[in-house]
């Protein structure tokens, strides 16, 4: 997404969003180290990326943007609607990877989402009694209410956005490296997603993680170098949505539930995340087993209510579950719905308990005030737009600089 406009304010702003740079990788490494001195690091919320990243767009959280795990339970809305009129098919045929393409690629078309859309490991019969929270690209003006590109929009500032749904991340850098030699825009906004991938699989593997590092250490610096030599000052900032832990093992949640005598959907329904199930109960009998169950477990904790309205997931609707079961850190749900193993390297366990789940904050340009929350990184974008809206000059940016040799 691009808006260009005749003028340009003698200050330019580049924003990179590195998916899953945790603070637990860089806390003792070099990166961009004499080109970005102030660096901390910064609790992410629970969740996974489809809750973290909206709230570093919109400063929002989930219980206002409406945004966190991928699925909530909506039959009325669901866009897996028309899966009930094949719900007499067998399980088995149902859940064939064939037919799972089939209905991934058709409720996409008959839906045309934007956004980030899969159906993972869910079971194609329980698809129906749920909707999904990333229907358009967030990336976008319009596709997260709220977001700091809705407010560049209406700023009618010169800004462009780069992310998965154009480009991988080696072509992100060539793209924004040809825009910035040719000053097309004052706002560059880049999300850089392969990193998470690659750290799911590798995150064990230092001396790989290390080097993977220092690859988009040098992509930074030749990027920094080229908007230096053609567009002035420049404000860089590069963060991160949450961290990586190291698996540390898997517990078969789902074997505990079976034997309990109930029945999806009839008594309860649940989606088995790979770090937390989330319950929806339609009967007493079905809450009372389930939550007996889960809290004689110590592989995790069933949230508390004060927990998941400190974790800002307190809907009204209870959209996202009526009872949450989260994992231990580093514990996954094997199987779950993700897959039947999980991967070497997972996010979304408790930020307050989990030191690997920190995300981080770089910058050449000294915050107003300390950086310690997702909130508090939108916050600094948002007062970067309101300095183009209102005109900035490239010495009242300059006065806010940190010092960086060249």
């Amino acid at each position: 997404m691009n808006q260009e406009t005749s003028s340009a304010p003698a200050t330019t702003g580049i924003f990179i969003l590195i998916d899953a740079l945790g603070w637990s990788y860089l806390k003792d490494s070099s990166f961009l180290a004499e080109l970005l001195p102030y660096r901390t690091s910064v609790q992410t919320i629970l969740g996974f990326s489809s809750g973290a990243i909206p709230v570093l767009l919109s400063g929002r959280p989930p219980k206002d943007s409406g945004h966190w795990n991928l699925f909530y339970y909506d039959p009325k809305n669901s866009p897996f609607r028309w899966i009930r009129w094949v719900s007499f098919l067998p399980k088995s045929l149902l859940n064939h990877r064939i037919v799972r393409r089939g209905v991934r690629e058709v409720t996409h078309l008959l839906n045309k989402f934007g956004g980030y859309f899969q159906i993972y490991g869910v079971p194609v019969e329980l698809l129906p009694y749920f909707d999904i929270c990333e229907k358009k690209d967030i990336y976008r003006p319009g596709g997260l209410p709220g977001s700091l590109f809705d407010r560049l929009e209406q700023s009618k500032a010169r800004y462009r956005t780069y992310s998965y749904h154009e480009f991988s991340d080696r072509q992100i850098f060539d793209q924004a490296a040809s825009d910035l030699k040719a000053r097309k825009f004052d706002f560059y906004f880049l999300y850089l997603a392969e990193f998470d991938a690659f750290l799911h699989d590798r995150c064990k593997f230092e001396g790989e993680v290390q080097e993977k590092i220092r690859q988009y250490d040098k992509w930074i610096r030749e990027l920094y170098a080229q908007a230096s030599a053609t567009n002035g000052p420049i404000d860089l900032f590069v963060f991160s949505d949450h961290g990586m832990t190291p698996k540390r093992g898997g517990y078969d949640l789902l074997a505990e539930i079976r034997p309990l005598g109930l029945k999806m959907p009839t008594d309860y329904i649940a989606i088995y995340d790979s770090t937390m199930a989330r319950f929806w109960f339609f009967n007493e009998r079905a809450r009372s087993r389930i939550l007996g169950k889960l809290g004689a477990l110590d592989c995790g904790r069933v949230l508390t209510v004060d927990e998941i309205k400190k974790f800002g997931l307190d809907f009204s609707d209870n959209r996202f579950g009526d009872s949450i079961f989260l994992m231990n850190p580093g514990t996954l749900i094997e199987p779950s719905f993700m897959g039947t193993l999980g991967p070497e390297g997972m996010h979304g366990f408790d930020p307050e308990r989990d030191p690997h789940s920190s995300a981080v904050f770089l910058t050449n340009r000294a915050p107003e005030r300390p950086v310690r929350t997702l909130t508090d990184v939108n916050a600094i974008m948002q007062r970067w737009i309101d300095g183009l809206r209102a005109g900035a000059s490239g010495a009242e940016r300059q006065n806010s600089r940190i010092a960086v040799s060249q």
